[in-house]
């Protein structure tokens, strides 16, 4: 998944809850697009509005990129996801989920600066970077190593989704 990089700069900053819908926006417009490559990973109808909320309730840390003022990319952080890393779950590492960019900037190297970020900022909080993804989706399996992570565990679960779970230190 190589993105050009094309010197635009972008800003990070914590989101709130009234920014929701751009949130659930960019969920939905990366959703339709993983489907559309015949990936089953992100399925537009599942996410709805509620669940947004859910996650601020949750206490997991929002993040929103903006470029000339346009929201082009979102992301969360939380520090436990007992869930997925089971009894690997650990208080030394920050985990980024739900990464997702506009549509229509895909290539411009957003992607590349979100997940930058947010490993700078994990870091800065002294703990080690954590995140997943579906194991079907070759291409993101290849960028998050390409970005120097190491691939820890696979899983399979009932539903039938296989996940390969990423760290770096």
């Amino acid at each position: 998944m190589k993105e050009e990089c094309i010197n635009i700069q972008i800003k990070v900053h914590r989101a709130t809850k009234t920014d929701s819908q751009s949130i659930l926006d960019l969920w939905k417009g990366s959703a339709r697009w993983i489907q559309s490559k015949g990936i089953n990973q992100w399925n537009p109808d599942h996410f709805n509005i509620n669940q947004v909320h859910e996650c601020f309730d949750s206490g997991f840390e929002f993040y929103l990129a903006r470029m000339n003022g346009e929201v082009v990319g979102t992301f969360y952080i939380c520090w436990s996801d007992p869930i997925l890393w089971e009894e690997l779950d650990n208080n030394n590492s920050g985990y980024i989920h739900r990464f997702a960019v506009s549509r229509a900037h895909i290539g411009s190297g957003i992607g590349r600066q979100l997940i930058n970020w947010a490993e700078v900022y994990i870091r800065n909080s002294g703990k080690n970077i954590r995140l997943d993804c579906m194991a079907e989706n070759a291409r993101l399996n290849r960028y998050y190593i390409e970005m120097g992570y190491k691939h820890i565990r696979y899983i399979e679960w009932k539903n039938g989704w296989k996940i390969n779970l990423y760290e770096k230190y």
